[in-house]
């Protein structure tokens, strides 16, 4: 039985968010299986579908750039939200999106790949006008009701939405067909802006308009008391952004690093990525409430940090399956920091100051996803010394700093 507040959330306004934002993560549980292999077979000479040191760099500095342009413009996107409302930035991030997939799937060059992603950062602002619409749902309930609300939604939509798209994306991937299954991916996000601007109802109060000077992503870090002195809102910020960076490793990671290390490809790694979907569900609702919101980002943050540790020395697949069980266990924290920002911030800038956390945390993937990239090159170059786990043991770092950080709020 949910909450009164989680019950609101996610049964009466909250409810149309979650199947937008689950129709998103389901295009992207489509992708992320096959994606790798799609940039392999275009960046590798022969053409083949192998995971190389060359194909995990272009794939690292790839999502780099889109995650560069996301940092510069997503806040400006969070801050229309709440002027213009939830619906038409919802659907602007649906179609970029479904424009993004398509060209990836039509690549034929390395450049393709860049401008496809280039699309993407342009547009991106789902994560952020979503966890708005949620916190719009929420806004007189506790930090904890707060946050489990968010980690409910987190496991409904990206748990929920992995649980069938990993699944789909190994069927439809059979016979080496790795862009297939992007095909649907753009097709559902389609869908999405329709049932965004069309069925949907609006959850953002009545604005007097955009905060023109407030949407750049200046500003937008300023949200966040970044640019003040110590206060508990730039803590938050900054345990976020650590956590974030530690985080990004299973992102930017997982396929290539199962594929080169266990020779995995969707259908075997597909499985283990539902499980982890299914602890995102689960964990948060189990958590919070038993240890608030600031035990559960301390928790969160060294547990995940064991999870990479192990999963770095792990020698067999069963002990690389364990380490991410326990990876999923602490990603508890991510919902439980979010919460907290989300808490401090009024209700007629909820859009704008989780556009400023959504800022940061694209300028910290701008940085992390190239760096996990090189890092598992130079991991697999096999001559350089660097282990091929470097970039699970650079993320366990951060999540130490991110605990430390923590401890502070």
């Amino acid at each position: 039985q949910a909450e009164d507040g989680i019950r609101d959330c996610l049964l009466s306004r909250g409810l149309g968010d979650v199947y937008k934002r689950q129709l998103y993560f389901l295009s992207l549980g489509l992708c992320i299986p096959v994606l790798p292999k799609v940039i392999a077979s275009t960046v590798n000479d022969d053409g083949a579908a192998v995971i190389t040191s060359k194909s995990a760099r272009v794939a690292g500095d790839v999502e780099g750039v889109d995650k560069l342009l996301t940092f510069l413009f997503v806040g400006a996107l969070g801050a229309c939200s709440d002027g213009v409302g939830r619906k038409p930035l919802i659907a602007l991030s649906a179609l970029g999106y479904a424009t993004t997939v398509l060209v990836q799937a039509r690549a034929t060059k390395v450049a393709h790949f860049f401008a496809a992603d280039a699309i993407d950062g342009l547009t991106s602002c789902m994560n952020a006008v979503c966890a708005a619409f949620v916190a719009d749902a929420t806004s007189n309930d506790s930090g904890a009701a707060r946050a489990a609300a968010l980690g409910v939604f987190q496991g409904l939509s990206v748990g929920g939405a992995f649980i069938v798209g990993f699944p789909m994306a190994a069927i439809l991937s059979k016979g080496g067909k790795y862009r297939k299954p992007m095909y649907l991916a753009a097709s559902l996000q389609l869908l999405n802006a329709f049932l965004a601007l069309f069925v949907t109802p609006e959850s953002a109060p009545a604005s007097k308009g955009i905060k023109w000077d407030e949407a750049n992503p200046i500003s937008s870090l300023g949200q966040l008391d970044l640019f003040k002195a110590s206060t508990p809102l730039k803590k938050t910020a900054i345990a976020f952004s650590l956590v974030w960076l530690g985080n990004l490793a299973l992102n930017a990671c997982f396929v290539p690093y199962v594929d080169a290390k266990f020779g995995w490809g969707p259908q075997q790694s597909g499985p283990l990525l539902v499980v982890v979907g299914l602890m995102l569900a689960v964990v948060p609702k189990l958590v919070v409430p038993r240890l608030g919101v600031v035990g559960a980002a301390n928790f969160g943050c060294l547990v995940y940090a064991l999870g990479f540790i192990c999963a770095a020395l792990a020698p067999t697949g069963p002990r690389y399956v364990a380490a991410i069980v326990v990876c999923g266990f602490g990603a508890v924290a991510v919902p439980a920091l979010t919460s907290i920002v989300a808490g401090a911030a009024d209700r007629n800038s909820k859009g704008a100051v989780l556009g400023g956390l959504q800022t940061l945390q694209e300028l910290a993937s701008a940085a992390g996803y190239p760096l996990y990239g090189r890092l598992l090159a130079r991991g697999l170059d096999g001559d350089t010394g660097v282990p091929v786990g470097a970039p699970y043991f650079a993320a366990a770092a951060f999540l130490v700093l991110g605990a430390l950080q923590a401890r502070r709020l």
